[in-house]
């Protein structure tokens, strides 16, 4: 039985700059073209920097020829890769995490979604994206706290 309306779905690309907590982020779909698109947005943002390094899960699309050939034609640019199946040990993947928490059980349109996409990202200042990237680091934690990295595995 067919269920009523569509499965749509978009991709959301970003990035969070460690050093200041600045969040950049896209919709588009899900291919190498967007990628690339995004990575122009990042070099962009951040011109004078000698280096822009995006730390990338293994998806399919950030090994595309179309994103390495844009890579060779950009040397400030580097893409670090994690290991495989790891992403406790991306600090995105957190931001992403509490994203999905923020959307859970919330019956929208597909327009409504959207916007809590971007209202979720307008509502936090880049020391909250910071927090939820790098909790252990967090000056609001107890002072015993501890990441347990194996507990994710």
């Amino acid at each position: 039985m067919a269920t009523p309306g569509k499965n749509r779905q978009v991709t959301l690309f970003g990035a969070l700059e460690m050093a200041t907590g600045t969040w950049h982020y896209t919709l588009g779909r899900r291919s190498a073209a967007a990628f690339v698109v995004f990575l122009q947005m990042l070099l962009a943002a951040h011109p004078t920097a000698p280096v822009v390094a995006v730390l990338c899960d293994n998806d399919s699309i950030h090994h595309a020829k179309a994103v390495t050939a844009y890579l060779a034609g950009h040397p400030r640019l580097r893409l670090l890769f994690g290991a495989r199946y790891s992403s406790h040990d991306n600090p995105v993947e957190r931001i992403w995490a509490a994203l999905k928490a923020h959307l859970a059980n919330t019956a929208v349109t597909w327009p409504g979604r959207l916007r809590q996409v971007h209202a979720f990202f307008r509502q936090r200042s880049p020391t909250q994206m910071l927090t939820t990237a790098a909790p252990w680091s967090s000056p609001w934690l107890p002072r015993n706290y501890a990441q347990n990295f194996r507990s994710s595995a």
